[in-house]
């Protein structure tokens, strides 16, 4: 049923290969919003109604019920979405925000641009060797994945492990199938044993460290429960890399695609920052965002009831000619890009600025230690059946500078 009669949008192979021209097809006809019969859900597409959608307190986090709505009500990751802050609302959200931030502090977010520069420049090294390899595995999602276990001060033999896991996550972030369900349950099961043996060691060997600082970490003398913990850590260790993982992926494709861009950043460096925002917004990391209805409301045309589901497409809003000139021409000089990548309002990304940096720095290591790029073989495949935006692989053959 399409209660509001808007245009339909399928979640097919031709939507997660290429949002930016489906969607663009249904905003050149005037919509606003649209329909996904497979969801049962609306979806948001211009840039002014997400951003006001994601400041709207008639509209909560996700929770479970993006998952629900496909018919998975339990299991190992169901539980996880319902204790981790990023899926909560307030008051729960806001106390586990407030307890993270406090762990965030100066002191332990100054640690992370040496690591990241090290890990990089090692990783660089490693790949210059080889000359042939796939971007993520040789750097792309080695990189943050290896900052943030460092932080957590995770043993360097288990790293493979947790992004073996974290990969098996990322399988949830779309439709995924039954098969797909069983893998990211397995794994979620094995990331908190995992991570529940990490705080028992911790609490009683404490150290300079991220987790030591989480376990420490009191607000009005509000400690993080054991599990809240534990959720915290998968949370951590899952978003602090996945997301930066498909922004270097995305940002160096975009370059790759367009040798002109890719020729001025070798030229100018100052440009860097710009390029990193430019990748944000032109190939988002994750192409929407969703939201529960806690009240009626009318957004973009659409009648929502209280307790549905509502889509926010950020690859859409990112390319809205009504918030940025020539939205399909990347351009690592544009001047000023409002994207909403990190989302915004409560629920803004609490890693940005590190995500920001980590992609800064791969960047600036790759250009700095191979003079050539090229893809390697016919042009990579964007993913299908999941929100994160990323290539199916990425094939690349390097010339050492």
């Amino acid at each position: 049923m399409n209660p509001n009669g808007l245009p339909e949008l399928e979640f097919s192979d031709a939507y997660w290969r290429d949002p930016h021209t489906t969607l663009a097809a249904l905003v050149a006809d005037g919509a606003r919003a649209a329909w996904i019969p497979e969801m049962g859900t609306t979806m948001l597409l211009r840039y002014e109604d997400v951003f006001r959608a994601l400041t709207d307190r008639r509209l909560g986090a996700m929770g479970s019920r993006y998952y629900e709505q496909q018919g998975w009500s339990d299991g190992p990751y169901i539980e996880w979405i319902r204790r981790t802050s990023v899926f909560l609302d307030p008051p729960d959200h806001d106390r586990l925000r407030g307890l993270l931030n406090r762990a965030f502090t100066p002191r332990q977010v100054a640690k992370v641009k040496p690591i990241t520069e090290t890990i990089a420049a090692t990783l660089a090294e490693a790949a210059a060797q080889r000359r042939e390899v796939d971007l993520y595995s040789a750097f792309a999602q080695r990189l943050p994945l290896q900052v943030i276990c460092q932080l957590l001060a995770i043993p360097c033999v288990d790293h493979e492990q947790v992004g073996t896991w974290t990969a098996d996550l990322s399988l949830a972030t779309g439709y995924p199938t039954e098969k797909g369900r069983l893998a990211v349950d397995r794994s979620m099961r094995c990331f908190e044993d995992y991570a529940g043996d990490l705080i028992r060691e911790r609490r009683q060997r404490p150290g300079d460290d991220l987790l030591s600082a989480l376990i420490a970490a009191e607000e009005a003398g509000d400690r993080l429960s054991s599990y809240e913990l534990v959720a915290m850590i998968v949370q951590l260790l899952y978003a602090g890399h996945e997301t930066t993982r498909n922004l270097i992926g995305n940002g160096l494709f975009a370059l790759l695609e367009n040798p002109d861009q890719l020729a001025l950043l070798r030229r100018d460096r100052s440009h860097l920052e710009r390029t990193v925002e430019e990748a944000l917004r032109y190939e988002p990391p994750i192409i929407f965002l969703s939201r529960t209805v806690l009240e009626d409301v009318k957004l973009a045309d659409a009648e929502l009831l209280a307790g549905e589901m509502i889509h926010l497409s950020i690859s859409s809003a990112n390319r809205d000619a009504d918030a940025f000139d020539a939205p399909n021409r990347f351009d690592i000089t544009r001047e000023r890009s409002r994207h909403l990548s990190f989302g915004f309002g409560d629920h803004f990304c609490v890693g940005a600025s590190v995500a920001r940096m980590e992609g800064r720095v791969a960047f600036d290591t790759l250009l700095d230690r191979f003079r050539e790029i090229e893809f390697m073989g016919p042009t990579p495949r964007w993913a299908t059946a999941t929100a994160l935006r990323t290539l199916e692989s990425f094939p690349l053959r390097l010339t050492p500078a």
